[in-house]
Order: structure tokens, then sequence, then C-alpha cells
């Protein structure tokens, strides 16, 4: 009987001793939180390249960056730079191997103006954000332009936002002058699938 008290005070005392070494209550009398795993903000930070816009889908959109731009978008945490200016196109030298040298992917989607808006462009744009790890990212051309008009084009082409959606999408962007040619596109696509959602197409 004494043998059982003894273990029973044994008992007790060990679990004063374990409360004692508990996390302090705040401030406020609850429970301190444990910090919280490190994550990228899904809104990325604005890098000022011409014409930037930033969405909440973790793009920055816009025109060419400069050398000390692209440092500073992967200062910022960028993963991925997409270029939508052709080959022929002066003014992006030497950006692949810069961006691949600072440790960020780079993609290469030729979108030589209006008629460089086409299903596939939006589907290949649509597969280099899709990659694991590609976001946040930098969808850029020369001025953000096609850049704007293209990610359109892939909000109705791949996402299946309504033709106006796709258009207010874009504009939010900076489309201005390939606003027509956006919308021409997706006329075009809406006559031939009836599945799209052209109903409100202005």
């Amino acid at each position: 009987m004494l043998h059982r008290s003894s273990s029973i005070t044994f008992l007790l005392l060990a679990l004063v001793g374990a409360l004692a070494v508990l996390p302090h209550a705040g401030a406020e009398g609850t429970p301190e939180k444990p910090t919280a795993p490190e994550q990228i903000d899904p809104t990325p930070p604005l890098v000022p390249i011409p014409n930037a816009r930033v969405t909440q889908s973790g793009l920055l959109v816009g025109g060419q960056p400069s050398h000390t731009q692209l440092k500073a978008i992967q200062e910022a945490g960028y993963r991925t730079v997409v270029n939508l200016r052709p080959e022929s196109e002066r003014g992006d030298e030497g950006e692949a191997a810069a961006v691949q040298r600072m440790g960020m992917r780079y993609v290469s989607i030729p979108v030589p103006g209006a008629v460089g808006l086409t299903e596939q462009n939006a589907r290949a744009l649509a597969k280099a954000l899709q990659r694991r790890d590609a976001l946040p990212a930098v969808v850029h051309c020369s001025t953000g332009e096609r850049a704007a008009a293209l990610l359109g084009l892939k909000a109705f082409v791949v996402d299946r936002l309504s033709a106006t959606a796709s258009i207010d999408l874009a504009k939010g962007l900076g489309l201005t002058t390939l606003e027509a040619a956006l919308k021409e596109r997706i006329k075009a696509i809406c006559k031939r699938d009836k599945s799209r959602n052209c109903q409100d197409l202005p």
C-alpha cells in the first residue's frame, strides 16, 4: 500500500515538472504560436519594368527589363522569366544567359505582333506558368502590350473565362493597341467552337 502511494506521488511530481516547461502564455493570455513555415507571397513585389503590373496569381507583366531590373527580379524571388520577343527583335540581347546565370528559368515564346496571338502560343504560355515552381513569374515583351494580349487570350483559350472577362483582364494588364486584334482572335475561336462563353462578346 505504501509502495503504491509512493508511485502516485512520484507521478504527480513528474506531471508538475512537465507543466513547468510548457511555453508561457503570451501577453493576451493565449499560448504562443509556433513560427509558420516560410512561404512565397502569391502577390509578387512590383519591380519597375516598363508599364509594370502585378497580379494576385503571381505574375509581373510589362516591358523589357534592363539587366539591373533582372537582378532586382531575381532578388525579389521570381523564378521564371517568359520573353515574348522574337529573336529578330533587338533589345533583349543577353537576357537568356543572364536569367539562367541568376538561377531563374528562361522561356521564349515568340509573339511577333498581332499575328502571334495564336491558340498555340496561349497554350505554350499556360504550360510555362503551370510548371512546378514556375511562380512567381515575369511575362514581358518590349512594352507589355503583347504580354497583356497573350495573357488575355490564355484566359479565354485555357482558363475558359468568358470573352468579355478575358478582354477585361488583358485591359487591366495594360492592353491598348492590340485590343482589336485580341477581340478578332476571340471572335474567330467563338465562331469555330460553340462551347465557348461568347454571349457577352462586344
